[in-house]
């Protein structure tokens, strides 16, 4: 009675089902998209999650974007910088951005490179809980010889600098109008509420834990077809698809695994499958018992069966992962294989490591051995992996204490449970960026807490390899860095590649234009429509 009652309020509130009198639904040029929760903050900066940063480019935009077949292009920038176009210097140590003329913010001023200095030093601004900044850190000196003109140098050779700043990369971080806010401290800042940038779309009215309405910046350059864009937020999944098929909404988004999976028959062709660069892995701890001698990491890897997880928790959606960097990037080498399901190689691995069979159980001077296997408590398909993880292991004498923690504890800084090391094996997963090198962050200098390195791998040959491919600008030349960074991780055991995921959206059949890219569904918003 109460879910009937609640989804019936639900449908009065989108507008129960939508006709646009021709036998579809909807309203024409007007796009509702559901989404499963509210955004802590609107500002780029702030954003973490990826349908969280996905919201910031409907309003602010960088200065490079990402096409939907995943090649970088301009967006305030009126090119995109290239050493064949002179705008990256061969020796990788200057990067030029000649931005666009005639761009505005929705209040009708014009976007200079003022704006993009003062959002580079609100990203520095120690203030600002900003979700990455180090990527900027490698700016020596930001400079504006014109209002069109933004030069950066680095303190080194970067070859990644056009696609990781102020790009649509792992984080989205859009140009920001100096003159909405007083300082670079954006903590309190009014704009926070209602953003506005360069984007296609203006924010009139973020009504918390219910929705965000938007709607067309009058002086975008990119003009939408629509005159009206809602997020409408439903925290239960089941109501989301139940609002979809009753035609409540247009879109779908970020369906999860068990959406997609159990829907497929009835969504039919209003489902959409996009590739992502999104790898779903399990972490070793490297510096905590017993999971810092590598063969034990390699033992577990070898006793642990990836295709029934694929199969099990994935629904067979997704393909065996095999590196940190996904098919979808240039520089994924598939040589690489990741340690194959062979309980006699692991046997072998547990004794030469002093683990034996004793009883059933592994041992080593008369402790057994135990494993900590830690996941987010709120993510059910991190459970099932670990779940599946400890019957495994279980089966070759080996414990795993399986525990959930919540988002608070898990994700905190410095000492919360994956950034504080508190486990020997961790679920999760990431969304690399538009280059290779932002799937490659097992640097010393990235070692948790400072960084996403939760493993702690440190190592001067690999740390050498990831230098001496940030400081090519040559593809080919990066792409060989690249391979040989991916077999000193294989090598290592460091971590326990799962799937590629990707994403399955859910469309009404007259939205034209939906488009997702390897990172996010919303950056081509200002060609959707809705006909007729």
């Amino acid at each position: 009675m109460k879910r009937a009652v609640v989804f019936a309020l639900l449908l009065a509130a989108v507008g129960c089902t939508r006709t646009n009198g021709t036998g579809g639904w909807g309203t024409p040029h007007e796009l509702t998209i559901v989404r499963a929760n509210d955004t802590p903050s609107l500002n780029p900066l702030f954003a973490f999650d990826q349908p969280d940063i996905d919201i910031t480019q409907l309003y602010a935009e960088p200065l490079v974007g990402l096409s939907a077949n995943n090649q970088l292009v301009p967006l305030v920038a009126a090119r995109v910088p290239t050493v064949a176009n002179g705008d990256v210097a061969r020796d990788g140590r200057t990067v030029t951005y000649h931005l666009r003329h005639g761009v505005r913010f929705a209040d009708g001023v014009a976007l200079t490179s003022k704006d993009v200095a003062f959002t580079y030093r609100a990203i520095l601004d120690p203030r600002n809980p900003v979700t990455e900044a180090q990527p900027y850190r490698i700016i020596d000196r930001l400079r504006t010889p014109d209002p069109y003109t933004v030069v950066l140098h680095f303190r080194r050779p970067w070859g990644a600098a056009t696609a990781a700043l102020f790009a649509v990369s792992d984080f989205i971080y859009g140009i920001l109008p100096a003159h909405a806010f007083a300082s670079t401290d954006l903590s309190h800042a009014a704009w926070n509420d209602r953003p506005f940038g360069s984007g296609p779309f203006r924010v009139v009215r973020w009504e918390h834990g219910d929705r965000i309405v938007l709607e067309p910046n009058p002086y975008a350059w990119r003009k939408p077809h629509l005159t009206r864009l809602v997020l409408k937020i439903v925290p239960d999944r089941n109501t989301e698809l139940l609002l979809f098929q009753t035609h409540a909404v247009d879109v779908v988004d970020y369906l999860t695994d068990d959406q997609a999976a159990q829907r497929r028959d009835v969504l039919g062709t209003s489902l959409i499958r996009t590739e992502k660069n999104h790898l779903a892995y399990a972490s070793f701890q490297l510096r905590r018992a017993p999971t810092d001698d590598p063969r034990v990491r390699r033992a577990i890897a070898e006793s642990i069966q990836r295709n029934e997880i694929a199969r099990k928790v994935y629904h067979g959606l997704w393909p065996l992962a095999t590196t940190e960097i996904a098919p979808v990037l240039w520089g994924h080498d598939r040589g690489v294989r990741a340690p194959a399901f062979d309980l006699a190689a692991a046997a072998r691995d547990f004794d030469a490591a002093g683990w034996h069979l004793v009883r059933g159980i592994r041992t080593k001077n008369g402790r057994p051995l135990t494993i900590d296997v830690a996941y987010e408590a709120s993510n059910q398909g991190e459970r099932s992996v670990a779940i599946v993880i400890q019957e495994n292991l279980e089966r070759v004498g080996v414990t795993a204490d399986v525990r959930g923690y919540p988002t608070n504890v898990f994700y905190a800084v410095p000492d919360g449970t994956y950034y504080g090391g508190r486990f020997n094996l961790a679920i999760s997963g990431f969304y690399g960026g538009a280059d290779p090198e932002q799937s490659e962050f097992w640097t010393c200098d990235r070692v948790a807490p400072n960084g996403p390195n939760v493993a702690r791998y440190c190592t001067p040959a690999y740390d050498a390899l990831f230098n001496a491919q940030s400081q090519l600008v040559d593809r080919s030349a990066r792409s060989a860095e690249f391979a040989r960074m991916q077999r000193e991780l294989a090598g290592a055991a460091v971590f326990l590649p799962l799937v590629y995921r990707g994403d399955y959206s859910a469309a009404n059949p007259a939205v034209r234009g939906w488009a997702p890219n390897m990172l996010f569904e919303f950056s081509n918003a200002d060609e959707w429509d809705l006909t007729r």
